[in-house]
């Protein structure tokens, strides 16, 4: 009795066991660079203030969308008469990261003077891709970014991006737009909740899983 009391706990732990493996997590490959071979989609809007040029301050839509055979996050918006896309890689991303915690800081302190935004007081800079164009996307360029802080009303000192303008590598002489993209630190809480790397990853994750049910 005994002995038969042992076989079939045994049992019943095989059993176990063998059901809790066959449920375990896929484990994939993934890079800074690849994350899963599926097309890239949408994860969120945002209003955001631009300028183009010497041009005021007017809010544009950016639509963000996920490429995870890249690993690039990109912002489209129709700003003036173009299409405008900035791409951001996963490294790259890091380094805004980093900006934007800086910013956030200064804010909180209280204590951020009101100076016009420069080299000497950028916050950061990095490497990014810009495509534009009136009908579509038909220009592209790598060009630099830089980061500082400007106010656009007397108490509200944004985040402010650069785009800096490249020339295409056509030699047609067509630079990439003058822009300027400005975040609230109460947008920058928004836009670190939809586009982290964990979120994207999980709504990477989610797809495969649709696409992989049997």
């Amino acid at each position: 009795m005994k002995k038969k009391l042992i076989t079939t706990i045994t049992f019943c732990m095989i059993i176990l066991f063998s059901s809790c493996a066959s449920k375990q997590k896929v484990i994939r490959e993934r890079s800074e660079s690849f994350i899963a071979d599926i097309n890239s989609f949408e994860v969120a809007t945002f209003h955001l203030y631009t300028t183009l040029g010497m041009g005021n301050p007017k809010i544009s839509d950016f639509y963000v969308r996920f490429a995870p055979r890249t690993n690039y996050l990109y912002a489209k918006a129709r700003i003036g008469i173009d299409v405008i896309e900035i791409g951001f890689s996963y490294p790259e991303r890091l380094n805004i990261k980093d900006a934007k915690e800086k910013y956030i800081l200064a804010y909180e302190s209280g204590n951020i003077p009101n100076t016009k935004p420069t080299k000497k007081n950028a916050i950061s800079k990095g490497d990014t891709s810009v495509a534009w164009g009136s009908l579509g996307l038909t220009h592209e360029v790598d060009t630099t970014y830089i980061t500082n802080i400007q106010y656009l009303e007397a108490d509200k000192p944004y985040f402010r991006f650069r785009f800096v303008q490249e020339e295409e590598v056509s030699g047609e002489n067509v630079h990439s737009p003058a822009l300027c993209l400005y975040i609230s630190p109460s947008q920058w809480e928004q836009i670190m909740e939809a586009c982290n790397q964990e979120h994207l990853v999980e709504m990477t994750d989610e797809i495969l899983a649709q696409a992989e049910a049997f």
